[in-house]
């Protein structure tokens, strides 16, 4: 009834999901033991990482294919992705300009999502995980973007697992409204705001989803070389906002407040650096290679892991201030059943059930596989009937 299925290209949503992790968790470890978390200084870091790493890859790349293709035997494949042996340059439908202001407006959708969240109010009556709870509506942004705007097909499996979902996630919010304490004048406020702010940040991310994969899939974009330009885009809007608040002084006021903590402070901060632009370097080789529907369900598939910590430790899952239990459980079932559908949607999972297996990537290829011998051997058979003639 359920398998699990090995896709091509693995590496990149395991490393992706790696340094995601590596990424959180080094920025929660900042902010519990160095009492730093100043979003101000991390969002520079994060936009100078994915320049830096992008530029080198990109570079790599562009070496290392070079040096190949003048060796005397030119290999078929790269990077399990096969070359096309040409002598003409690739076509882009659009021109440089316009793919550029594309990636001008990644940065600026990406630049908005920081300016919601750097200046969003903190509700003491809104669980703090609710944000991440939701993640799924940005599967659902993304895929209907990823259909309707990209025309790009979405199956039969993935319109199932879209469905629960929604479903989970409605599920979600209605038991929000039932667990928390509820205040006709504050509380209805405060949880429609969070939502709200919630759907706006991820609309925008699914904006940046659709536009790369565009540039990937329609002009044959390098993901690193769009990484390279959001970066350096980023830094420069990071630049002006720092004229309006300036991170050095935030950086001093630590340092005098904290002065044995600095030095750990700023090699901690150099390696969020690192680890945004691995991250990021992964995040659009899995997009190129997947889709963007992959790459966000990455970023709640262990969700109910973290939810479970949280509770353990007494953070998350309160009501009139104790840890509920029915609260907790009801939402780890969900985010269990939201992480397996999304592991069933990008068929790293399989289902063998009302036929959602039919356009799944490891069918078609078994299909193929049988087509291909099939034809072989009609060829066979007709050499055989040649001879004996």
């Amino acid at each position: 009834m359920i398998k699990f299925a090995l896709r091509p290209n693995l590496k990149y949503p395991l490393q992706l999901l790696l340094y995601n992790e590596l990424r959180n968790t080094e920025s929660t470890l900042v902010s519990k033991y160095l009492q730093f978390s100043d979003s101000l200084v991390l969002t520079p870091l994060m936009f100078i990482g994915e320049c830096v790493s992008g530029f080198i890859i990109y570079i790599y790349q562009k070496k290392s294919v070079k040096k190949n293709i003048f060796k005397v035997d030119v290999p078929d494949k790269y990077m399990n992705v096969e070359l096309i042996k040409s002598k003409n340059r690739v076509k882009f439908i659009d021109t440089i300009p316009k793919i550029i202001f594309i990636l001008f407006c990644c940065t600026l959708f990406d630049f908005v999502q920081f300016i919601i969240g750097i200046n969003a109010p903190q509700f003491i009556n809104v669980s703090g995980s609710v944000g991440t709870r939701l993640g799924g509506f940005l599967t659902i942004f993304d895929a209907l973007f990823y259909y309707f705007i990209l025309k790009l097909p979405i199956f039969k499996h993935q319109i199932f697992c879209l469905i629960i979902i929604g479903v989970c996630l409605l599920l979600v919010i209605i038991f929000e409204f039932i667990f928390q304490e509820i205040n006709i004048f504050i509380s209805y406020g405060q949880f429609f705001a969070v939502f709200l702010l919630s759907f706006i940040g991820q609309f925008f991310s699914a904006m940046i989803d659709s536009n790369e994969k565009y540039l990937f899939e329609y002009n044959s974009v390098n993901p690193f070389y769009a990484l390279t330009f959001e970066g350096f885009f980023g830094f420069i809007f990071s630049f002006f906002y720092c004229l309006y608040q300036n991170p050095f002084e935030i950086l001093n006021e630590y340092k005098k407040k904290y002065p044995s903590n600095f030095g750990i402070l700023i090699f901690c901060l150099i390696v969020y650096a690192i680890l945004s632009g691995l991250k990021n370097s992964f995040r659009v080789s899995c997009t190129k290679v997947y889709s963007p529907m992959t790459t966000t369900s990455l970023d709640y598939l262990l969700n109910p892991i973290y939810n479970t910590i949280d509770f353990a430790i007494g953070e998350d899952f309160m009501k009139n201030g104790k840890r509920n239990i029915a609260y907790f459980v009801i939402n780890l079932i969900i985010g269990l059943i939201i992480s397996f559908i999304s592991l069933v949607f990008n068929e790293f999972l399989i289902l063998f059930f009302w036929d959602l297996y039919q356009d799944t990537h490891i069918e078609i290829s078994r299909r193929s596989t049988l087509d291909e011998d099939t034809i072989n051997l009609e060829e066979i058979e007709d050499d055989d009937d040649d001879g004996e003639t």
